[in-house]
């Protein structure tokens, strides 16, 4: 999971990989034509609006324009020079003491285009900006966070002032609650119909009786309001709502089916044969269908008992492992968990599975959609656009502004594409804020999408109408169904358009290519963008995704020219003594990141049990992974590059955070707290809350820097009594979008602003709250009268820290802030690392020869070419 920030065209975090092209010199090889990039593991979720993963976003990356990028001191910049799509803008807002207001000016440039040959003009800016506001977007972006002017008038359709932060609140605290009478109908019939005696809590419906049971259902108020404004459902009857509840079933068994296609992928590396339990069980887990049943609990180890105590360190035997010679493919495996769960267990699925947490998301996002529909009457809105966001050309008579010294004349005509007729003439997009905001400014460096392709379907093939003097701007309002089936249409997602470098492709180098060729067995396919500002020199380009253990070998053969490596001892050594050939070239700088250990309040509600888990972890174990001196512990949930996190005085020590948990002094003092913790929380051995899945966000559970943290954790909680268990999950960032993890070990990649608010304010739409079980304690507010005390007090803090532009009170502000996560228990700082790269100079020319945390060799990545 990433913060998402103003970014050149490539982040800096692009890692994982392997290659598959060949040099010439290769036996059987074609002459070598592309340039390779390795990647992470990829999701597939490339929409410029929705993607989640930083690997995804790396992707959509090299297809998209942004409206500023950063220099390397991380400032906004612009310009001729720079690859983006203002020319010109205030650095330093406009602020008005009188009105309490800060005005930003952008100069738009002209003739730019898409790589589909479309101009990219004021229309697609705005269509972009309205798609990130929309109060029923659910993605990364927090543009929405921004004070407007004129912002919470049309967020809400109604007339509050001050940012409207409570009426939203309350809209989207209630559509959570929709959300989960919505999944709640399903659990019921199947629960009522399924039951097995009235005595029994075993169930079993099968797909064909549950529709039935579907079809004799009344369905309840609670889920009439959930799907249906006031209007619609004066039109329907039980019928409708019976078919909207077969949709939610068939949508339920889809995401369920695709969740166990990811745990079969996680079930490949989740499991440490190199160590006990599972050294003296290698060969049983060479097979892909054994680890399945495994992970799934079909087949369960049987530990030796010391003392009447499990050691889990020590597996006698395995239950049930003829279940293995029965099914021979994966479709055969995946198919016989899908169809024993789905009828003896859909009231599971939809509790406590991931696919819970996807229906959740979604399902809240079109419970919003009806709440904001009881308010617009007749379907006019009642605030049409947002006043504090505007083209001066289309809607004002201004004639032109000056910024820097230079006087920039409006642009009032335009042709039917929406271009400027006037050469000498330029767009340019005001937006005001009211008071001050720090932040802003990054939000408002957002990529620009082309409307005609992201708003297109069959009815409009050709995008929404735009017409900006008309409040048009191409996003259907506050629309569940244009945000799920436009926006993130098949298309849209698997085949990202834009204005940069690079444009999608397949191994035909086709203009247009399927989604299933864009990216095909671990390949993700580019060609130069003939219509980019400057000339990109690389024909080709490509990503490839494999195990980041051989990414070296990759490098050293030729198959691959530019890795991002894990900075361990080995890696380090091996890549000095190839740079000794000159052939390659190794950089590295600081992360603007960090690792760390999250815990979902959803799913481990106790916050002393959170705690007891936390002081089981030491932290500085994550160290040894790396090579000395590339890494170090922190204490606070910041990145070190950030100018705020707490140094002591000589600005190299961390700042003590004051919370025991966190701290490590031995295994025995862990024990003891562990205990204390074990007994505020009021819970003893074998109870069903000590059982926990502790999951390494990646794709091999050994080639992880908090493994061992995890494994030594696991080790003494299993000790007093736990059930921990440790696994790798290489999906485990999209499941994190859900929540559906319960402690995970991820890294963050950080934000330039410090701002906090996407990742912990309550009322963040993006889906890394989720994650921490922000839904959970706000939708049962009495169960987590603690927790949702704090996280009241933390937005109030994040808040106050967008509200000045000094750094020295926002960084104290910041600190009482991350005080706060800690006292949740639900984020552990880990490490600050630094970043290796390597590239074949030899084979690429055009890397940047330096780094820093706010740059990475691919900073123009345009000017990559073959070297021969």
């Amino acid at each position: 999971m990433f913060k998402k920030k103003a970014s050149r065209i490539v982040s800096s975090v692009l890692c994982g990989v392997v290659g598959f092209s060949c040099l010439s010199s290769f036996a059987g090889c074609k002459e070598k034509d592309s340039i390779v990039l390795m990647t992470e593991e990829l999701s597939g979720l490339f929409n410029p609006f929705y993607a989640t993963s930083g690997a995804d976003m790396d992707v959509v990356g090299m297809t998209q324009i942004s409206m500023l990028s950063t220099d390397r001191a991380g400032k906004p910049v612009a310009g001729d020079d720079e690859a983006t799509v203002v020319k010109a803008f205030t650095k330093d807002p406009v602020y008005d003491a009188a009105k309490d207001e800060s005005v930003y000016t952008f100069v738009i440039k002209n003739n730019l285009k898409f790589s589909d040959g479309e101009p990219l003009t004021m229309e697609d800016v705005l269509f972009n900006m309205y798609e990130y506001l929309d109060p029923v977007y659910t993605g990364s972006s927090t543009m929405y966070s921004i004070d407007i002017k004129g912002l919470s008038q049309y967020r809400t359709q109604t007339n509050y002032s001050g940012g409207g932060d409570a009426a939203m609140e309350q809209i989207n605290m209630q559509a959570s609650a929709y959300a989960q009478l919505r999944v709640l109908e399903l659990i019921t019939i199947f629960e009522d119909k399924g039951r097995l005696d009235a005595n029994s809590s075993s169930f079993s419906l099968t797909e064909e009786q549950m529709r039935a049971a579907i079809r004799e259902h009344e369905v309840t108020d609670g889920y009439k309001n959930a799907v249906a404004s006031t209007s619609e459902q004066a039109k329907m009857t039980n019928d409708d709502y019976q078919d909207m509840l077969i949709a939610d079933y068939d949508l339920a068994l889809k995401t369920f089916k695709e969740e166990l296609q990811s745990d079969f992928k996680a079930a490949k590396e989740s499991f440490d044969t190199t160590t006990a339990p599972y050294n003296e069980w290698a060969k049983e887990l060479k097979s892909d269908i054994f680890k399945f049943f495994l992970y799934e609990g079909y087949i369960t180890p049987k530990y030796k008992e010391v003392q009447g105590k499990k050691d889990k360190t020590k597996i006698e035997k395995f239950e049930n492992t003829d279940i293995v010679k029965r099914y021979s493919t994966e479709e055969a495996a995946i198919n016989r968990v899908y169809n024993d769960t789905v009828k003896t267990g859909l009231n599971n699925i939809l509790s406590y599975w991931a696919t819970a947490g996807t229906l959740l998301t979604q399902f809240t996002g079109a419970a919003i959609d009806v709440l904001l529909h009881n308010n617009i009457d007749e379907g006019e809105l009642a605030f049409p656009n947002i006043s504090g966001i505007v083209s001066l050309g289309h809607t004002t008579t201004e004639t032109s502004v000056e910024i820097g010294g230079v006087t920039y004349k409006v642009a009032h005509d335009h042709d039917e594409n929406g271009v400027p007729k006037n050469a000498d003439e330029y767009d340019v997009l005001q937006i005001t804020v009211n008071g001050q905001d720090p932040k802003a400014i990054y939000n408002f460096g957002f990529t620009v999408a082309p409307a005609h392709y992201y708003s297109a379907d069959s009815k409009y093939p050709n995008g929404r109408p735009i017409d900006i003097a008309n409040n048009q701007f191409g996003v259907e309002y506050a629309s569940n169904e244009f945000q799920s089936k436009v926006i993130q249409s098949q298309e849209h997602v698997e085949v990202p358009v834009g204005g940069g470098a690079f444009m999608a492709t397949d191994s035909a180098n086709s203009n247009k290519p399927k989604g299933s060729n864009f990216w095909k067995s671990n390949v993700v396919y580019f060609k130069a963008n003939d219509n980019f500002m400057f000339d990109v020199k690389a024909k080709k380009l490509r990503f490839q995704v494999v195990s980041s253990s051989n990414a070296i070998d990759k490098l050293e053969s030729g198959e691959v020219d530019y890795i991002t490596p894990q900075f361990t001892k080995t890696n380090f050594a091996r890549l000095e003594k190839m740079e000794k050939s000159g052939e390659f070239k190794q950089l590295s700088s600081w992360q603007l990141g960090y690792g760390y250990i999250g815990i979902n309040a959803g799913k481990v509600p106790n916050v002393y049990i959170r705690r007891a888990i936390m002081s089981a972890m030491q932290t500085s174990l994550a160290l040894e992974f790396y090579e000395p001196g590339t890494c170090r512990t922190i204490d606070w949930p910041m990145s070190t590059v950030s100018w705020a996190y707490p140094f002591e005085d000589d600005k190299e020590t961390s700042k003590p955070n004051g919370h025991e948990y966190t701290q490590w002094y031995g295994a025995d003092e862990a024990k003891s707290k562990i205990q204390d913790y074990m007994n505020q929380a009021g819970v003893q051995t074998g109870d069903s809350a000590l059982k926990i899945k502790f999951t390494i966000a990646g794709a091999s559970i050994t080639e992880h820097p908090t493994y061992t943290v995890f494994k030594q954790a696991a080790e003494i909680l299993n000790e007093m009594g736990w059930d921990v268990e440790v696994k790798a999950d290489s999906q485990a960032l999209t499941k994190l979008s859900t929540g559906s993890l319960e402690v995970w070990a991820a890294a963050w990649g950080s934000t330039i602003d410090p701002d906090m608010y996407q990742v912990y304010h309550k009322n963040s739409s993006a889906t890394s709250v989720y994650a921490w079980g922000y839904r959970e304690i706000k939708s049962n507010p009495s169960l987590y009268s603690y927790e949702y005390g704090v996280i009241n007090e933390l937005s109030e803090l994040i808040d106050e820290g967008r509200s000045t532009t000094v750094e020295s009170a926002r960084k104290a502000i910041y600190e009482e802030a991350m005080g706060l996560v800690l006292d949740l228990a639900i984020e552990m700082p880990v490490y600050q690392r630094m970043t290796l790269y390597a590239y074949n100079k030899k084979a690429v020319k055009g890397f940047a020869s330096s780094v820093n945390p706010y740059s990475s060799p691919l900073e123009k990545i345009w000017e990559l070419e073959l070297a021969k």
